[in-house]
């Protein structure tokens, strides 16, 4: 009953015009980061725009990110003008991962990076590991069904490359893959979630308090 609350609870987030604000402003930022990538490796890239999302997941709730997921899709597609036709399917895979991200994340305590040497950071992690692992969970958890799963199933089926013969070798590389970004992905979440959290507190909490 708490898993199914959480969703209700997210839902009514959105009668909040405090809700209705930031998620369009971080909306904005996922579709601008989208076009911002790292390409360390021919074969790996490392994107921004999945910070918005959690940061999203973590305020407002699975509900909230899964619908913000929606409109980040459509209007990326559309201001990257992709020569691919627009599937619906893909956008399915980005609502399971803002979904995901708000099953683990909402109302969460993020971790205060302590950046001041790499022996406190990472003490700082060992102190705070419920928060680390609500982390990883969510990005290993969509990596593994949005990223390897979902994307190789619907390339399938859309006919981009994978034929039923291949799919289980795809689904191999892009767990390879996916598995080497996913320390560098977290310790991305590590970094970012706490100052949008401590953000979010010093905007709207000095507000209700200054009414």
């Amino acid at each position: 009953m708490a898993f199914f609350l959480n969703f209700r609870n997210s839902a009514r987030e959105l009668k909040s015009v405090k809700c209705l604000a930031v998620t369009a402003m971080l909306i904005a930022l996922a579709c601008v980061l989208k076009s911002l990538t790292i390409q360390p490796a021919p074969t790996l890239k490392i994107g921004f725009s999945f910070l918005a999302i959690a940061s999203i997941g973590m305020l407002y709730g699975p509900t909230v990110a899964g619908l913000s997921c929606v409109a980040t899709d459509v209007i990326g597609y559309f201001v990257s003008n992709q020569q691919q036709a627009f599937s619906p399917l893909f956008t399915l895979v980005e609502v399971t991962g803002g979904v995901i991200y708000g099953i683990f994340l909402y109302n969460f305590s993020p971790i205060k990076p302590d950046l001041s040497s790499p022996a406190n950071f990472f003490s700082g992690i060992k102190a705070n590991l419920p928060s680390f692992f609500r982390i990883l969970g969510a990005k290993f958890t969509i990596n593994l069904v949005c990223n390897v799963f979902m994307n190789t199933l619907f390339m399938m089926v859309m006919g981009y490359g994978i034929v039923p013969e291949t799919f289980w070798i795809k689904v191999g590389e892009r767990s390879l893959k996916n598995l080497c970004m996913l320390p560098i992905e977290v310790l991305m979440l590590v970094l970012a979630l706490f100052p949008v959290k401590a953000a979010y507190n010093a905007v709207f909490k000095k507000k209700k308090t200054a009414v």
